[in-house]
């Protein structure tokens, strides 16, 4: 019983570590037009490990598929393409950013409101999985204000 005991207590001891070794920051989703039931979300995630870590996926409260995407420009075109996974080196941080590489959240059903809060989590291969709420924010940018021609 004491092995058993043991055995759990590393188990939960690992998991808590791993738990640690990613962070997100500035975590949002925008909103979708009508009709699309895809968005893109954008954070950054920064590696507090001494590994290099491979991000394998997620998922999210709204949308039963995300995907990893990047922007490809060839030949005066845009392109988006799936990324299977994305290394974040030791230490280093890798930002998720419209028009780059970005996640997209697939079959979402329920409207996205500007303002609401979404659960997500990220898996990795050494760095485990890190949970993390991301903002539903206006497809729509706010004009500058302030600036003057």
């Amino acid at each position: 019983m004491q092995k058993l005991t043991t055995l759990i207590l590393l188990m939960s001891t690992s998991v808590a570590v791993h738990a640690v070794d990613l962070s997100v920051n500035n975590a949002y989703i925008r909103t979708m037009p009508p009709g699309q039931t895809k968005t893109a979300g954008f954070l950054s995630v920064t590696n507090n490990s001494p590994n290099h870590c491979q991000l394998l996926g997620g998922t999210s409260s709204v949308s039963p598929r995300i995907e990893f995407h990047e922007h490809h420009h060839a030949q005066g075109m845009t392109q988006m393409r799936k990324v299977d996974s994305v290394m974040v080196a030791a230490g280093q941080t890798v930002t998720f950013s419209p028009g780059a590489l970005h996640i997209m959240l697939f079959e979402i059903a329920t409207t996205l409101t500007v303002g609401e809060i979404t659960q997500m989590e990220i898996a990795s291969d050494q760095c485990g999985a890190i949970s993390f709420t991301a903002e539903i924010r206006s497809l729509i940018q706010k004009p500058m204000t302030g600036m003057h021609h």
